[in-house]
């Protein structure tokens, strides 16, 4: 037998192996969904096209409205003075912001805590406490006080430290991305609540790297700049798409979403889910975006598989 098809045979072998392994871990997660997911979210479905109501006798009554739900959530329907299609819209932009610059910041500073320097581990620890502390409670007073859009705009009592408007201008920047980078300032504690995992998934891809490639790299001359773009960055790309899954997710659980459906009332059951599956398809067309991206860019190739 020639050396190209016990090559080509054990590639497939180890290609057989990983699927088995990968459906074994999965398997906990499919009996989960099938046991105790799968008929509340075909009832929830059910009921969305319903309007129920609650009676002591008769247990649940339904009538038959059809997408009536689905065009009040999105048209209709408000608590207070805010629409469930606002608060969702609202939504959309701010994951359209976080992925791509949650992304940046948590790869940046990733490479950054992968160098060598004195106290790393406590700087590693400081970038994942909010994420251990991410509780209602703190979230708010950390992004309440926006203290550091304070100090740059000389709002927060204290003079203005550094008139950053002004030197971005200055820069050449217009006015609509001096703007931008103002409202990311703004948000920075919520960035760095959501960037914790991020952070660390991109560091655990950078350490995985072979080290010899940086060792030949240095040999032939490579700044550090060359190294990242021609050795870093490629061989964390596939692990772009979990990291921006990642985002979405949390992004879409610490949106007010949530609370704006539980905020209805008890009786409006048929209402509540059908914001609920307009919820889960936004989310859905989201990831098949994602799914495209990575298809089409093909970040989930690996190069040492």
């Amino acid at each position: 037998m020639s050396e190209k098809v016990k090559k080509e045979r054990k590639f497939k072998s180890y290609e057989t192996q990983k699927k088995i392994w990968a459906f074994i871990f999965l398997a906990p997660w499919l009996l989960g969904f099938v046991g105790l997911f799968m008929i509340p979210m075909l009832t929830s479905f059910r009921y969305s096209f319903y309007h129920l109501l609650s009676t002591v006798d008769e247990g649940l009554v339904l009538t038959w409205v059809g997408f009536d739900n689905y065009y009040n959530a999105l048209q209709v329907e408000a608590i207070g003075n805010t629409f469930f299609k606002a608060e969702l819209l609202a939504t959309l932009s701010e994951v359209a912001i976080n992925i791509p610059v949650i992304i940046i910041f948590s790869l940046f500073i990733a490479v950054i805590l992968n160098a060598e320097f004195k106290g790393r581990a406590i700087v590693r620890a400081i970038f994942f406490i909010p994420v251990i502390l991410n509780s209602t409670a703190v979230v708010f007073a950390l992004s309440s006080g926006e203290a550091m859009s304070g100090i740059l705009s000389g709002d927060a009592g204290l003079g203005k430290v550094f008139d950053l408007e002004n030197y971005l201008l200055r820069a050449g920047l217009t006015g609509n991305m001096v703007g931008f980078i103002n409202y990311l300032i703004s948000r920075i504690y919520s960035i760095l609540a959501l960037a914790g995992v991020p952070i660390l998934l991109f560091l655990a891809s950078i350490q995985s790297i072979p080290r010899h490639l940086y060792e030949a790299a240095e040999i032939e001359g490579s700044t550090q700049y060359e190294m990242f773009w021609l050795i870093t960055l490629p061989n964390v790309k596939p692990h772009l798409l979990t990291v921006a899954i990642f985002i979405l997710i949390d992004t879409f659980i610490s949106s007010p979403l949530s609370t704006y459906i539980d905020g209805l009332r008890r009786t409006q059951w048929g209402l509540r889910a059908a914001m609920s599956w307009l919820y889960v398809v936004v989310v859905a067309l989201i990831l098949i975006i994602l799914l495209a991206i990575n298809k089409i860019f093909k970040w989930g190739e690996s190069h040492y598989d």
